[in-house]
């Protein structure tokens, strides 16, 4: 059977959405302190030093002269802006206001102040902001953070105990192959006690087992009994011709009428065994070894056109590769007879040129094409389904390219047709799982 392909889990859904969940948290926290740091220097410190240099300015202005400050956290510089090359360097070029600037070796916070043609200079030391930044933005955020991050951990752990009973019962049913609803009952007989939802889907999952299991005997019942009852008939058939052909001597006109009768009972026969294949469940009956594609083909084509009494030269065989594929040999004759069929039918006409069906082996693929009337857009969609044979041609059963597409969809095969009106149709089967063997 063909691998379905993977889909994201509700555990997997679960994890990305807690995910994303803690990495926009992180980004939050981390703009936060961002924040907290610019409001720090910009809003608080600004704020401090511009009370402190009204504050001095005021202390001035009562007392005539007064010490510049000259603390722990801050350091002062006064002078007149006629004598501003008494001041160190780096802050004699500084005009009025607030900002970091260099000095001596550091980038701290100054605040310029001017009044009565005198400058006052504080220096804030830069670390004290990094400090403020951590009491005030960094620890509060960070103990939010690591709440934040528990409560998350903790709804995901919970949200894991909800799902996980649905994860195990998923896995339950998935390796029932076919459901027998009295060991899965078995197996579902735990989910039962574990809570009211799962109760009922637990209970859901049984009576539909139930029913499949009965809609699957009843198909075995009525494949094995339409076996029976379409072979004997076809097998009385040709008991009956042999017997003919050896009592009677039949003109030129009763042997070909035997011989399409020979060949209908052929093709019937062959029908009856694709679609009993097609309609069984397991292919444990079938025998899958690895098989080179190039020797079967040619006996395949040999075969086709034999019964079909087609010109031998009307097929032309291409390979470029050596192609070997782990398959059944019955359902890759019954692919491949199909498809050349199919291009013989309605891709050809008595006066075909030679060569009017190309069959090419390639890079883990094989092409069928004709150079028939080819098909538009509706056409090509209608052709896939069943007992639809065509505007100008009736012949066949119409089930060719429908019995095509239901083999490559059972083992995998990846199926491609292309058609171009008055042109012809191509179409292609590629084996994923093919080893190229050799080059030719």
């Amino acid at each position: 059977m063909a691998n379905q392909s993977p889909r994201r889990g509700i555990q997997s859904r679960l994890i990305r959405v807690f995910a994303v969940q803690a990495t926009l948290v992180s980004l939050a926290t981390a703009l936060g302190v961002f924040a907290a740091y610019k409001i720090a220097e910009d809003i608080l410190v600004k704020e401090a030093l511009t009370g402190e240099a009204e504050h001095y300015w005021q202390l001035v202005e009562k007392n005539g002269d007064y010490p510049l400050p000259n603390t722990k956290n801050m350091r002062g510089y006064r002078a007149k802006i006629s004598r501003l090359d008494a001041l160190p360097e780096e802050l004699s070029s500084l005009e009025p206001g607030f900002g970091r600037h260099p000095f001596k070796g550091n980038t701290p916070l100054v605040l310029v102040s001017e009044r009565d043609s005198e400058r006052l200079y504080l220096i804030f030391k830069e670390e004290q902001v990094s400090r403020l930044a951590l009491y005030f933005g960094v620890a509060p955020l960070t103990v939010v953070l690591i709440l934040i991050y528990l409560a998350s951990w903790f709804t995901f752990r919970q949200s894991q105990r909800v799902i996980s009973p649905v994860v195990q019962l998923a896995k339950v049913v998935e390796g029932t192959r076919i459901p027998d609803s009295e060991t899965l009952a078995a197996d579902l007989k735990p989910f039962h006690s574990i809570d009211t939802d799962i109760d009922a889907l637990a209970t859901s999952i049984e009576h539909f087992a139930a029913r499949l299991h009965s809609f699957i005997e009843r198909e075995r019942t009525f494949t094995r009994d339409a076996s029976h009852e379409l072979r004997t008939p076809l097998a009385v058939l040709k008991g009956s011709m042999d017997v003919l052909d050896q009592a009677e001597t039949f003109s030129d006109q009763g042997r070909s009428v035997m011989q399409r009768m020979r060949k209908t009972v052929q093709d019937m026969e062959e029908l009856i065994e694709t679609l009993l294949l097609l309609a069984r469940e397991e292919d444990t009956l079938l025998e899958v070894s690895p098989i080179l594609l190039n020797d079967l083909l040619p006996t395949i084509i040999s075969q086709t056109q034999r019964a079909m009494g087609t010109a031998e030269d009307l097929i032309a065989f291409e390979q470029s590769s050596l192609l070997e594929i782990a398959a059944s040999s019955k359902v890759l004759t019954i692919l491949m007879t199909n498809l050349i069929r199919n291009a013989i039918v309605h891709g050809t006409t008595s006066e075909s040129p030679r060569e009017s069906v190309r069959i090419k082996i390639s890079e883990n693929s094989v092409t069928v094409t004709d150079n028939g009337p080819g098909m538009d857009e509706e056409l090509m969609r209608k052709a896939f389904q069943p007992f639809f044979r065509g505007a100008a041609n009736n012949q066949g059963h119409g089930l060719g390219l429908t019995i095509v597409q239901r083999l490559c969809h059972r083992f995998g095969w990846q199926l491609d047709a292309h058609s171009i009106v008055g042109q012809g149709t191509s179409i292609s089967i590629r084996f994923p799982d093919a080893r190229i063997v050799g080059r030719q």
